[in-house]
């Protein structure tokens, strides 16, 4: 879903000229909000009140994974709100499209085309979501509320948080641009930099991610996912499913194929819990 929104952060590029209004859910009547630790939760008004529920119980947990009552990582989290970041929760691509035209002023469509012509579509989406925020979603048919299983809710819900969070809090480590250090990582786990995702890749490669409409960035986000959820044993039963993409479904195997990074993800002050 993530790489799906790329195309939705254009739009935003520039669009500072236009006030110092932050994105939120809109003004949609009967839309369904609420919140997790100050991030905003939307639902629109056709989706039963359960999924939004749902995508809070969700956000909950992924705010504060270790159950204690305090945020995992305070500042990343800031970073979330002061954007005015939201997550939302759709039940059609009619909804997604409405709330698209409700969510960014006119403003920010009319520089769509300048965006357009400095040719340089990341940074043109790293200063429009740094200034304006974005908003990640998922839908309901792709919802798991049984407690047993995948659900969708927690990969979408991560990549707020790591997109919007983290990536913004500590540009440097986990900035979602060549030689940060989690894209370090990254091409280690791809066998080398490429820009663009690869239809194959080297031989040991363990992050195989061949979707070429995602961008570095979007990659770099999969890639934090893939990791965080497969120490948290989100995969454990998903090998087969997974296997296309990435390959230490375990968090056994994640500390056999890349002690480093599980290092790394451990250290205390960024608060990422297993």
């Amino acid at each position: 879903m993530f790489k799906n929104l790329i195309f939705i952060f254009v739009i935003l590029f520039i669009a500072s000229l236009s006030g110092d209004l932050k994105a939120k859910c809109p003004d949609i009547e009967n839309i369904k909000v609420t919140e997790s630790y100050g991030i905003q939760i939307c639902a629109m008004p056709k989706v039963d009140q359960k999924y939004l529920d749902h995508a809070k119980k969700v956000m909950d947990k992924l705010i504060d994974y270790n159950g204690d009552g305090l945020v995992d990582n305070q500042m990343a989290i800031d970073k979330v709100i002061s954007t005015g970041s939201p997550y939302v929760v759709f039940s059609s691509g009619r909804e997604e499209n409405k709330f698209l035209d409700e969510f960014y002023s006119d403003e920010a469509f009319d520089y769509m085309d300048e965006c357009e012509e400095l040719k340089d579509e990341e940074t043109c989406i790293a200063l429009a979501e740094e200034k304006y925020g974005t908003w990640l979603a998922v839908f309901t048919n792709e919802m798991n509320l049984s407690g047993s299983g995948w659900d969708a809710t927690i990969e979408e819900g991560l990549h707020l948080i790591t997109h919007m969070g983290y990536a913004q809090a500590y540009p440097g480590i986990f900035g979602q641009h060549k030689d940060s250090e989690i894209a370090k990582f990254m091409d280690i786990a791809r066998g080398g930099y490429f820009e663009d995702a690869q239809r194959r890749y080297p031989n040991g490669a363990y992050y195989t991610y061949d979707d070429r409409s995602c961008s570095y960035a979007c990659q770099i986000t999969e890639y934090t996912f893939w990791a965080i959820t497969s120490l948290r044993g989100h995969h454990i039963d998903r090998a087969r499913e997974i296997r296309d993409e990435w390959r230490p479904n375990t968090p056994e195997k994640m500390r056999e194929v890349d002690p480093a990074l599980v290092v790394f993800l451990s250290k205390d002050e960024y608060g990422i819990h297993f």
